[in-house]
């Protein structure tokens, strides 16, 4: 009897709460990581909604009884964590200085259920008694970096809750902090060797384009310009003492430089790859005498797209392969339209294991315009994770104010899968849209998949560049998109939240249809109105990529 007694003790579940009454503390230890203390701060608070009111006692000293641990472990990586689960005692350890902020959210959302779809809408299930059962999980992220680049994103409680690091989002060093870029975040060719410095006087450090000295790009075979960037880069490490990675990347043209000794090298090299990337690497050789710690940035992009033949990237350089003329209503893999895009991604991956991408999830020209690609991010991140990638950036509608079609789901879903890439993407999708759409749910969820089918059905494709009359635009979808969100309407009627919710996905259909209609018809008319109307509701400031909201709604006439 007394075997069988101890027996069912090791394995009663951990008490957190009862009656609205705290069972337990939370222990961390005096001098543990910021992220750690803010960890327990947000344990505490989510813990007193589910508990529906048990607030759970922080202590710094260790206590007797039930208690939840939260430990540093200089065993762990910055962002790993594990989760133990007894009786009488629950242990979170994990590396600075996310892992056990981390491991604090994989108890909320994992094993209690919480989640945390966009800064307004969230799912903590409330309950009169709250236990944990015996458990242990470990977890590390997929991706060492993870943003999905959307305004809606840059949220701090949805950040740290959907556990992203970005260098855009509001994380302080005080919860836990992000990845930190110092200088410019990309194309930085002219800020390390200024032309309104040196191009008058030394014109030969820029590119030779069509015969003459243009300031666009550089002049990478030019000793001196190497020796400017490595000066601006130290000087760039030294303003930013806290970021751990800086950009020596092209500018965003295509004026290479085709000068003789710049040619010859690209005929080496297979590729004007190999030419930057002698560059980058040597600002690494230098940077990485005096800042060990820090890495350094690079783009694989338009005319550096294709993998050099000879040159590598040094252990503290990153690439970041940036596919901007991929189909993007299908992953790379299996797409004839993204043959090329696809080899460069595994070609890369060949001969670095510090790949970072650069991928799109918008309509540049068209924020508010549906882009059928729920299917291309599905199968691409756990691509990009089986050919070696460690660090993933979506660039969505960034402007002020966001709105662009579809931001929300689409942080939420690149955040989970950039996590963990088995997540089931679609799983994802549907418990979103019972969530933010309630009632409407399955009217959305068959607006998302109509939107898809052109591409699963028939091969079109889809770029980030297309206009309204795109292929997969067809009348047809329109209509049928019309009929779904009239029911969708109808279905959320009487759950205000989940209206206001219905009528913003609907902006992109409305956008559509009135990019498709004769200006100055009754429909031009009526939907410029609804339009309008929500582009002011919902605080819309761009509708493209450097295209106010203000100069559209003048061009429409409201």
């Amino acid at each position: 009897m007394v075997f069988i007694a101890l027996t069912l003790s090791v394995h009663r579940p951990f008490l957190i709460a009862k009656n609205g009454s705290p069972k337990c503390v939370i222990y961390v230890p005096a001098g543990s990581c910021p992220g750690t203390q803010y960890g327990a701060t947000e344990l505490q608070k989510t813990l007193q909604t589910v508990s529906e009111g048990a607030v759970i006692p922080i202590v710094h000293s260790r206590p007797r009884g039930p208690q939840i641990d939260l430990l540093d472990s200089r065993n762990m990586g910055p962002e790993e964590y594990s989760i133990q689960a007894f009786s009488n005692h629950v242990l979170i350890e994990g590396g600075c200085p996310r892992g056990v902020l981390y491991g604090c959210i994989g108890l909320l959302q994992d094993h209690l259920g919480c989640q945390w779809y966009t800064s307004t809408v969230s799912s903590i299930p409330k309950r009169n008694v709250v236990t944990l059962p015996r458990l242990f999980d470990h977890e590390k992220p997929a991706f060492e970096y993870r943003e999905p680049f959307f305004t809606e994103a840059w949220n701090r409680e949805w950040a740290i809750h959907n556990r992203c690091n970005g260098f855009s989002m509001d994380l302080p060093d005080s919860v836990g902090g992000r990845i930190r870029y110092g200088g410019p975040f990309v194309h930085s060719s002219s800020d390390l060797v200024p032309p309104d410095q040196y191009f008058q006087s030394h014109p030969e450090y820029y590119a030779l384009v069509n015969g003459k000295r243009t300031p666009d790009q550089l002049e990478l075979t030019n000793p001196m310009v190497a020796q400017i960037a490595i000066k601006t880069v130290e000087k760039w490490i030294r303003t930013n003492p806290k970021a751990t990675i800086f950009s020596v990347s092209q500018n965003d043209n295509w004026n290479q430089s085709q000068s003789a000794a710049s040619q010859k090298i690209n005929k080496e090299e297979g590729s004007p790859s190999g030419l930057f990337l002698r560059f980058v690497n040597k600002v690494a050789v230098a940077v990485a005498k005096k800042y060990p710690h820090v890495l350094i940035d690079t783009l694989a992009y338009q005319w550096t797209e294709k993998p050099p033949k000879i040159t590598r990237p040094l252990p503290n350089v990153r690439i970041r392969l940036a596919p901007i003329g991929a189909d993007y209503a299908h992953p790379l893999y299996g797409s004839r339209q993204n043959k090329e895009p696809y080899d460069n991604l595994v070609a890369w991956g060949n001969i670095t294991h510090q790949l970072y991408i650069w991928s799109y999830c918008t309509n540049f020209h068209h924020y508010l315009q549906p882009l059928p690609d729920l299917d291309e991010i599905a199968g691409d991140i756990p691509l990009f994770k089986k050919h070696g990638v460690v660090g993933v950036f979506y660039e969505g509608d960034y402007a002020p104010g966001g709105g662009g079609d579809m931001a929300e789901l689409k942080s939420y879903l690149i955040a989970h899968l950039l996590w963990n890439t088995k997540d089931n993407p679609w799983s994802l999708v549907k418990d979103f849209c019972d969530h933010v759409y309630g009632p409407a749910a399955p009217d959305i969820l068959q607006w998302l998949n109509l939107l898809q089918s052109p591409a699963r059905t028939a091969g079109v494709p889809a770029s980030i560049y297309d206009t309204s009359h795109a292929p997969y635009l067809t009348p047809e979808m329109l209509s049928e998109g019309d009929r779904i969100f009239t029911k969708a309407i109808e279905d959320a009627a009487n759950d205000p939240d989940a209206l206001n919710q219905v009528e913003k996905a609907q902006l992109g259909l409305q956008y559509v249809e009135l990019q498709q209609s004769k200006p100055g018809s009754p429909q031009y008319k009526l939907l410029a109105n609804v339009v309008a109307e929500k582009i002011k509701k919902y605080g819309i400031t761009q509708v493209s990529e450097g295209g106010s909201a203000d100069d559209y709604l003048k061009s429409i006439g409201e």
